[in-house]
C-alpha cells in the first residue's frame, strides 16, 4: 500500500489541475468575449451616438459598474476563474520568480497600476493587486483607489483611442464621399 501511496497522490494531484485548467478555460475565455464586445462594439457606438464627451463619460461609469459587479460576483463565487491567484501565489515562491513577482506586486505598485491599466479592466487590476490570494475579502481603501485609478487609466485610454479611430474613418469616408 505505501507503493500505491505517491501514484494515488500524483493522480489526485492532477485531477485538480486538470479542473483548475477547465475553469480557467472556461473563465478567461467567457470573459474575453464579453469584454471584447463591450470594449469594441459597445464603446465604439456609445462613442458614435453620443460622441467623444457624452459617450465617454457614459462608457466609463458602465465600464466602471460592470467592473465592480464583477469583483463582486467574483468574491461571491470564490472560485479562481481567471487564474489571478494563482499568479499571485508565485510571490511566495523564493528564486527568481518569486522576487520578480513580489517586486511587481508590491514594490512596483503605482507602475504596475498604470501599465496594467492599459491593457487590461480595473476588475482584473484590482484583483491582481490585492493583498493575499484566495482571501475574496471585497475592496480595502487601497483597493479601492487602485480600483479608481485602473478605471480612469484605463478607460480613459480607451476612450481617446476609439475617439482618435473614429475621427480617422469619419475624415476617410468624407474624403472619399
Amino acid at each position: 500500500m505505501e507503493i500505491a501511496k505517491p501514484i494515488i497522490e500524483s493522480i489526485a494531484e492532477r485531477k485538480i489541475w486538470f479542473r483548475r485548467l477547465g475553469l480557467w478555460v472556461t473563465g478567461i475565455g467567457s470573459y474575453y468575449i464579453f469584454t471584447w464586445i463591450y470594449d469594441y462594439l459597445i464603446i465604439s457606438a456609445l462613442l458614435v451616438y453620443f460622441g467623444v464627451l457624452k459617450g465617454g463619460i457614459i462608457a466609463m461609469v458602465v465600464s466602471m459598474l460592470i467592473d465592480f459587479f464583477t469583483l463582486k460576483f467574483y468574491d461571491w463565487l470564490k472560485k479562481d476563474w481567471l487564474a489571478l491567484e494563482t499568479i499571485k501565489e508565485l510571490n511566495d515562491k523564493k528564486g527568481f520568480i518569486g522576487k520578480l513577482f513580489r517586486f511587481v506586486h508590491n514594490k512596483g505598485s503605482v507602475l504596475t497600476v498604470f501599465t496594467l491599466s492599459l491593457f487590461l479592466n480595473a476588475f482584473i487590476v484590482t484583483t491582481y493587486m490585492r493583498n493575499g490570494a484566495y482571501k475574496y475579502n471585497g475592496l480595502t481603501k487601497r483597493d479601492w483607489v487602485i480600483f479608481s485609478t485602473s478605471s480612469l487609466i484605463g478607460n480613459g485610454y480607451w476612450i481617446l483611442m476609439f475617439a482618435g479611430g473614429i475621427t480617422i474613418i469619419k475624415e476617410v469616408l468624407v474624403s472619399i464621399f
